[in-house]
C-alpha cells in the first residue's frame, strides 16, 4: 500500500540570497538597503537576514518588523519606511537606533515633542509624482529648515520612489529622473531607486538603493525574468498529487464547473489552495511535474487544485509538483494568473512547511 503525505512546501535556498546580493552589488555601485518587509516578502525574516550581512542597511514597514529585525539584527542600520505614528513608536525608534523617515507634518511635531536624551537618524521622504507619500517638492526647503533645527534630530537624508521603475522610457520616470536631479543637488544622502530602478539602470551611482524583491530572485520588470540577471529564485513551492480520477467528457470539474471536459480525461488533485497561498483567478495556469507543464482545470479550492494529468499516465498520487521555482517561475506563474510575483511570495501561509536548504 502506497503511503503519502500532502507535501506541501516551501524550500527556501539560502546560498542564493547572498548570490543575489552580490549580483546587485555588480548592478549598483552605492550602497545597498535591503529591504526585508512583510516577512521578507514572505521567505522568513530570521532565514533571510544572517545571509544579507553584506548590505549596508536594512528596511522595513513596520515598528513591530524593524523591533523583530533588531532581534535578529543589532549591527546594522534599520530604516523605518512608513515612520512613526505617535509617541510611543518613536520612542521605541529612538531607544532601538531605528531611523525613521519623515513624510507627513504629524512626524515633525512628534520628533519636536520628543523628551527623549538621544537624537534619530531621518529620512526626509519627498513625493516627485508617486503622490503615496511625501512632501511636495515646494515646501521641502522649509521642511528641511524644521528639521535641521529639531534637537532630536540627527542626521538627515531623503528619498523619493519611481512609480513606473518597470518602464524606464514612461513620461512619468522621465519626469522624476528631472526631479531626482533636484533633490540630489539639496546635498543630503539620497535613495531614489527600488530594485527595478536599478535593474532598469535608473539607479544613480551615488544613492542608497533600495533592493527588495530582487534579492529573493524575482524580478519585477514585466518582460524579463530574475534569470536574465543571473538572480536565482530562493523560494520553491512544491505539493503532492493525493488522488486521481477518470472524468467524461462534458462533465465539469471543480466548483462553479467552470472547466468543462473536452473530452475523456484523467486529472490529478494537487494538496495546495488559496488557504495556503496558492490563489483563486479567473486566469489558472500551470504547474511543472518532471519538467513537463501540467495545466490547471477548474477553479482553486482552498485546500485542493485540479490538474490535467491525460498525457502523463505514469503520474500517480504521492508525486510531487512544482508550483513555482527552478524550473517554472514565480514570474510566469503571476503573469498566467493576471498577478504580481509580490502576491505569490508574500501570501504564503502557516499551513505551508518550510524546509531550509544552503
Amino acid at each position: 500500500m502506497q503511503q503519502f503525505e500532502r507535501g506541501t512546501q516551501a524550500v527556501i535556498k539560502t546560498g542564493n540570497i547572498s548570490h543575489n546580493l552580490q549580483q546587485f552589488r555588480k548592478l549598483h555601485p552605492g550602497k545597498i538597503m535591503a529591504v526585508v518587509k512583510a516577512d521578507a516578502y514572505g521567505h522568513g525574516l530570521a532565514t533571510v537576514v544572517p545571509h544579507l550581512k553584506d548590505c549596508d542597511a536594512f528596511a522595513v514597514a513596520t515598528i513591530d518588523e524593524a523591533l523583530e529585525l533588531r532581534t535578529i539584527n543589532q549591527q546594522h542600520r534599520i530604516i523605518l519606511l512608513e515612520g512613526v505614528f505617535n509617541a510611543d513608536e518613536l520612542d521605541t525608534a529612538i531607544s532601538h537606533q531605528i531611523d525613521v523617515v519623515i513624510h507627513q507634518p504629524l512626524q515633525i511635531e512628534l520628533l519636536k515633542s520628543s523628551k527623549q536624551q538621544q537624537a534619530i537618524d531621518v529620512w526626509l521622504k519627498i513625493d516627485t509624482g508617486m503622490n503615496r507619500l511625501g512632501f511636495h517638492p515646494d515646501v521641502v526647503d522649509q521642511v528641511l529648515a524644521q528639521l535641521e533645527s529639531i534637537n532630536a534630530v540627527n542626521s538627515i537624508s531623503v528619498m523619493t520612489h519611481f512609480a513606473s521603475s518597470n518602464d524606464r522610457y514612461s513620461a512619468q520616470t522621465q519626469a522624476q529622473q528631472e526631479k531626482n536631479q533636484w533633490v540630489k543637488s539639496l546635498g543630503y544622502e539620497y535613495s531614489f531607486s527600488n530594485t527595478g530602478g536599478v535593474l532598469n539602470g535608473l539607479s544613480d551611482a551615488g544613492e542608497w538603493a533600495r533592493v527588495g524583491i530582487g534579492l529573493y530572485g524575482i524580478s519585477p520588470l514585466d518582460d524579463q525574468q530574475g534569470s536574465r540577471f543571473n538572480l536565482k529564485p530562493v523560494m520553491q513551492l512544491y505539493a503532492n498529487i493525493i488522488a486521481s480520477k477518470e472524468v467524461k467528457k462534458s462533465e465539469g470539474i471543480g466548483y462553479g464547473a467552470t472547466y468543462v471536459a473536452k473530452q475523456d480525461m484523467r486529472i490529478g488533485i494537487v494538496g495546495i489552495g488559496y488557504a495556503d497561498g496558492y490563489p483563486w483567478t479567473d486566469r489558472p495556469g500551470h504547474v511543472m511535474i518532471d519538467g513537463v507543464k501540467a495545466s490547471i482545470v477548474g477553479r482553486v479550492s482552498m485546500d485542493m487544485l485540479a490538474i490535467d494529468l491525460t498525457a502523463m499516465q505514469n503520474i500517480q498520487a504521492g508525486h510531487r509538483v512544482e508550483l513555482w521555482g527552478e524550473n517554472w517561475s514565480i514570474e510566469h506563474v503571476a503573469n498566467e494568473m493576471g498577478l504580481i510575483p509580490y502576491t505569490l511570495s508574500c501570501g504564503i501561509t502557516k499551513r505551508v512547511k518550510f524546509e531550509i536548504y544552503q
